[in-house]
């Protein structure tokens, strides 16, 4: 198969190794990119901390006591922490909800979130105070051209939705391609229109590949 890998740097190389290694082909066509800014740590060390992207992880600079306990959203945002310096890395379970309540049973009182500037809305669990430190901006990046592939992977709801306007700006007809996100959410923001949909049942890679790869399979045994 070809694909095209919309996840942003570093990650999307990794991802373009993985599908080589499998035997396919990868086109790169990052649509996000992040920049950091600097902050300031709060007077007392907080509980622990709360990363919901690998960006954060990769960013947030000498400013980030690597020892505490460290909440992350999923298993990419994991290993970019553990990569970063973060000792004691806890999965969330693969949402900023699920991360809120898990840290909230867990008995986590307070906890810093190092984030972006745009960030998901939720609720937080009663008892667990959460302070926010922006750590880096997100810039979406164009899209140049859409080569032929047989599935677009969308990593994000912002870059579904990104995906889906330079689509349109292009003047790319939206039932020539088959999208596959990590998530429902994300397929939603990108839209109507496309060839076909597949959305992970879990928000991991390997959910996605084997969801498409599945899809695959199920085309190729029809009549």
């Amino acid at each position: 198969m070809r694909l095209l890998v919309t996840r942003p740097l570093p990650g999307g190389e990794a991802t373009a190794r993985r599908l080589h290694d499998a035997g396919h082909e990868a086109v790169m066509a990052p649509l996000m990119a992040a920049e950091a800014l600097a902050w300031q740590p709060p007077p007392a060390l907080p509980q622990a901390f709360m990363l919901t992207s690998a960006f954060a992880a990769r960013l947030a600079g000498p400013d980030a006591c690597r020892t505490l306990p460290t909440w992350v959203v999923g298993a990419a945002t994991a290993y970019a922490a553990r990569q970063a310096g973060f000792t004691d890395v806890r999965d969330g379970g693969g949402s900023v909800q699920v991360l809120l309540d898990r840290m909230a049973v867990a008995g986590v009182g307070a906890a810093l979130h190092l984030g972006g500037e745009d960030r998901t809305p939720v609720i937080v669990p009663a008892g667990l105070q959460v302070a926010t430190r922006v750590v880096y901006r997100a810039i979406l990046q164009p899209l140049v051209a859409l080569p032929a592939v047989d599935w677009v992977l969308l990593y994000s709801a912002r870059t579904a939705g990104h995906f889906a306007n330079e689509c349109d700006r292009l003047g790319v007809d939206r039932s020539s391609f088959c999208i596959a996100g990590l998530s429902a959410g994300i397929i939603a923001e990108a839209g109507p229109g496309w060839r076909a949909t597949i959305a992970a049942p879990e928000p991991s890679e390997d959910a996605l590949l084997a969801a498409i790869g599945a899809t695959c399979q199920r085309s190729r045994q029809q009549p």
